[in-house]
């Protein structure tokens, strides 16, 4: 039986300048958990914390401490020098005890644990210069315009900061190099469209001031920022669903945790939680080897 998670210290102060405490904060998760928790269930779990909140040190965490109380799940996935205990949060009490640790932001692998090396979801990661979120948008309808026409059903949401992310729910019948090479290649149509607008340059100095489309987040040890994960920024941002339809009118800024739980009955998040229920589609084969 999981028990009742007691906020400890209840007053701390996560986000000082919107005075967000830690038990606001895990209110706020208990607000947003029905729809969160389909993206996390059964996904190994990275997590950014920070104990004394944002203005304070922060750190990024894989392995679930040892003093977890034995309710909390894990999947152990063998890495270079030690094998890892993830945690998996498929409940609400594991998504208040993670609150009351102060792990401000969620970012799940594209895998579950019963099948490690078969990842069920391709994102593209959409990451405009600074302060050019209508160049994101922008390339976002495009990215959008070529997922319609391979025959994709996708999903958008803001990344809680600067760009967005277009996500795939897929069947589970490609390995993870299969999903690498997916992404890769709808990264070069897109950029093939639009060279002008589009790069796939890592290092900010090489981009020449247009948008980056990230491909590295799809493989079985990348992550990717949760649906309804705040951010671990001053304002208080989340990574939040949208439609196609809404994004030239969208504002990131606007989802925080203080205005998030009253708008989880928006179009963006009843098509996610629509299409999470739905059954995943195959990667089409015009990105595959």
């Amino acid at each position: 039986m999981t028990p009742a998670v007691e906020v400890t210290n209840p007053d701390k102060l996560l986000w000082p300048a919107l005075e967000i405490t830690k038990r606001r904060y895990v209110d706020y998760l208990d607000a947003v958990s029905g729809r969160m928790l389909p993206w996390l269930r059964d996904r190994p779990l990275s997590l950014v914390r920070a104990p004394d909140g944002v203005t304070g040190e922060r750190y990024y965490q894989k392995d679930t401490p040892k003093y977890a109380p034995s309710w909390i799940k894990t999947v152990t996935i063998p890495a270079v020098r030690r094998d890892v205990a993830y945690t998996v949060c498929n409940d609400a009490a594991t998504l208040a005890w993670l609150g009351n640790q102060a792990a401000l932001e969620f970012h799940p692998a594209p895998v579950r644990r019963d099948k490690i090396e078969r990842p069920d979801v391709l994102t593209v990661d959409i990451d405009p210069p600074d302060d050019a979120f209508d160049a994101a948008v922008e390339v976002a309808l495009l990215v959008l315009e070529v997922t319609e026409d391979l025959g994709m059903r996708t999903l958008v949401k803001t990344t809680g900061g600067k760009g967005l992310h277009i996500v795939a729910p897929i069947r589970r019948h490609v390995s993870a190099d299969g999903l690498r090479f997916a992404a890769g290649r709808l990264t070069e149509i897109v950029q093939d469209r639009r060279p002008d607008l589009v790069t796939a340059e890592f290092r900010k100095k090489d981009r020449g001031g247009k948008v980056m489309l990230d491909p590295s987040r799809n493989s079985t040890g990348a992550t990717v920022v949760a649906p309804y994960s705040p951010r671990a920024r001053d304002d208080a941002t989340v990574s939040f669903p949208v439609t196609p339809e809404e994004l030239t009118a969208t504002d990131p800024a606007a989802f925080t945790i203080a205005t998030v739980p009253g708008l989880l009955d928006r179009k963006g998040p009843i098509a996610w939680s629509e299409v999470e229920r739905e059954s995943p589609q195959r990667i089409p084969r015009a990105l595959l080897p």
